[in-house]
């Protein structure tokens, strides 16, 4: 592991807040945005009542759960004509990445998606941006990327420059309190997928790992109390906190295997994303685990867990009797288990798991993941 800490980097300043609507004021007022662009889902828009905050006519709410190619083109669509002197985002990981795309084309003036995908130059200009995630999960709030999904291809992709770090995140669990205990769950196993994917990963140092590990022990330490309590402000906070450490983690790592297996997974089965990046999680720690002792351990402790069968068994609980979570249950064929190893290796992710997998152990790990956990 490099333990340099000088090798860790990120730009975003992190807010926790309980009262997100003054931060966000404040917030514009110090960056001098007058004339925002507000990326939201129609149900956040609705539900935050932000037609009384800013003016109709500069908030795009027309965003699917996975940001497709053709949603991109809508938002750019949007902008054209408009005085755009910030960029606001509030909602998920889905309306977040969207986001960035209109954070690139607004910096680019670029209107074509290949084109904003494929640049990978600095910026000549640049544009503030708030982000403010309504679920604790994607920890968009604090990364370079954005996430773009091609249906007609299956097939993910990936926008991402420094230039996309948003500038100011705000943190606050109130905006979540909505979310059903379904996509609470999908969502906390998702911020859980980006803490493991932070250690055993190649790309690792000692502040990811401090971050990641942190993470995960506040997700362990209280997800059980959060199942029987979804209105608990507290609980939710600490979720959130556990999401954006997270963030901060594979922020300068990128994930891993888990992740790499996800995207094919979601694109010929629209298995959430959250669901699709952790299903492997068990089968990963018993590859990883190894590699990652010292990691585990700690995580171990800090929970208050006595061993790795603990580790297991209490990852295994979070989406039990809420979530469909294997593949058969999410219409997946056996014979279709070849067909997904070969579309598993994500170029940029895969290579970056501590332990090298070739086709055979990734055919492995499908297989166990095919039925439910014994």
């Amino acid at each position: 592991m490099n333990n340099s800490l000088t090798q860790y980097f990120n730009p975003v300043k992190v807010v926790q807040t309980n009262s997100w609507l003054i931060e966000l004021n404040d917030q514009q007022e110090k960056l001098a945005i007058n004339s925002p662009l507000v990326i939201t889902s129609a149900g956040n828009r609705k539900r935050l009542n932000l037609d009384s905050i800013f003016s109709s006519s500069s908030i795009f709410d027309n965003c699917n759960v996975n940001p497709t190619f053709d949603d991109c083109e809508r938002a750019i669509q949007f902008c054209q004509d408009k005085t755009i002197d910030g960029i606001v985002a509030i909602g998920g990981g889905s309306v977040m990445d969207l986001a960035k795309v209109v954070i690139a084309n607004v910096c680019l003036e670029l209107n074509d998606i290949n084109n904003l995908i494929s640049f990978d130059s600095e910026y000549p200009k640049t544009i503030p941006s708030i982000f403010l995630p309504t679920t604790h999960g994607t920890a968009s709030e604090v990364t370079m990327w954005g996430t773009i999904w091609d249906m007609d291809e299956k097939k993910k992709y990936s926008i991402s420059n420094p230039s996309l770090y948003p500038t100011i995140a705000i943190l606050d669990g109130s905006v979540t309190l909505s979310l059903s205990l379904e996509n609470s769950i999908i969502t906390v196993l998702d911020a859980l997928s980006h803490g493991f994917e932070s250690i055993w990963n190649k790309n690792k140092n000692s502040t990811t790992v401090n971050f990641a590990i942190d993470s995960i022990v506040i997700i362990l330490k209280n997800i059980d109390s959060f199942k029987s309590n979804t209105n608990n402000l507290e609980l939710r906070n600490k979720l959130l906190i556990a999401a954006n450490k997270a963030g901060l983690a594979f922020s300068n790592t990128k994930t891993a295997a888990a992740h790499s297996i996800s995207y094919p997974l979601t694109s010929y089965y629209d298995i959430p994303h959250g669901i699709a990046s952790s299903l492997s999680l068990i089968p990963l720690m018993e590859i990883n685990g190894p590699s990652v002792e010292f990691e585990f351990n700690k995580i171990i402790e800090d929970s208050g867990l006595k061993s790795i069968d603990d580790l297991k068994s209490l990852v295994k609980t979070i989406p039990q009797s809420i979530l469909k979570y294997s593949l058969h249950d999410w219409g997946m064929r056996k014979n279709d288990i070849d067909f997904i190893v070969e579309k598993s290796f994500t170029k940029g992710r895969m290579e970056n798991n501590i332990v090298n997998l070739n086709e055979s152990n990734v055919k492995e790990i499908l297989e166990k993941i095919f039925f439910l956990y014994d």
